[in-house]
């Protein structure tokens, strides 16, 4: 299937996103994107890539349900569902030709998002709705939508518990929903399944260790060599589609 290298590599990277998302609180997802945009055909980057994310989005969920804000999920959740068939009805027909540079290009502008993102107070619940079917379409493109729902989950009237548990219930239904939409776009996942189950793992360990790093590194000077490493991964992938 894959190069047993390329294995060992993506089971790093899953352990070393997650870390990220351990310490940043986010960025691992999409970090973890470009890696494998980098290493693997673009038919099968985001489908496995949601698996992946599905796992770790699980696991803060479940850690933190107590804490889940539900009228926000249930307003979520429906326009959800319709904007990753439509997001599926357009992929459907797409080559994919420049799947590596529209990805680069999603890397880069995630990190001016995570340099001047807006700041909202207390969206009401029905802008939920319009973040879900907005959040459905990017779910099936790019696969990495956490940093562009942030700034909807950082409420006043919200502690950290509330913001972590509620972002995580709702990507973990975008990365749920995908399974169902990929597999009537005919993508096989069972010839990747003990793949999955070594990066699943990977992305679990990382998750736990991320958290430990987390009181004993300076995360300023981590912030800086992260975003300067994943800008370059960013212009690697555009630079290598056009060349």
């Amino acid at each position: 299937m894959f190069e047993p290298s390329t294995v060992l590599v993506l089971v790093l990277a899953c352990f070393v996103t997650a870390t990220i998302s351990g310490i940043l609180g986010m960025a691992g997802g999409v970090t973890l994107l470009g890696v494998m945009t980098a290493l693997l055909p673009p038919p099968v980057v985001v489908p496995l890539h949601g698996i992946v994310q599905l796992a770790s989005n699980w696991t803060r969920t479940w850690a933190f349900r107590r804490h889940v804000y539900w009228p926000i999920f249930f307003a979520f959740m429906g326009p959800a569902v319709v904007g990753v068939i439509v997001a599926a009805s357009i992929w459907a027909d797409l080559k994919l030709t420049w799947f590596r540079a529209w990805i680069g290009a999603f890397i880069l502008l995630f990190l001016l998002w995570r340099r001047y993102k807006p700041k909202l107070r207390n969206p009401p619940i029905w802008s939920y709705a319009v973040l879900g079917f907005a959040a459905g379409l990017l779910a099936i493109f790019v696969g990495a939508t956490g940093p562009f729902l942030a700034p909807f989950f950082l409420r006043d009237d919200f502690d950290n518990e509330q913001v972590i548990a509620t972002k995580a219930v709702c990507q973990t239904w975008l990365h749920l929903l995908k399974i169902p939409a990929f597999l009537a776009l005919s993508f096989d996942y069972i010839p990747y399944a003990g793949i999955l189950a070594g990066l699943v793992v990977a992305v679990i360990g990382g998750t736990y260790f991320g958290k430990h790093l987390l009181s004993r590194i300076s995360k300023d000077r981590f912030v800086f060599w992260f975003q300067l490493v994943l800008a370059a991964l960013a212009v690697y992938l555009i630079v290598s589609t056009i060349a």
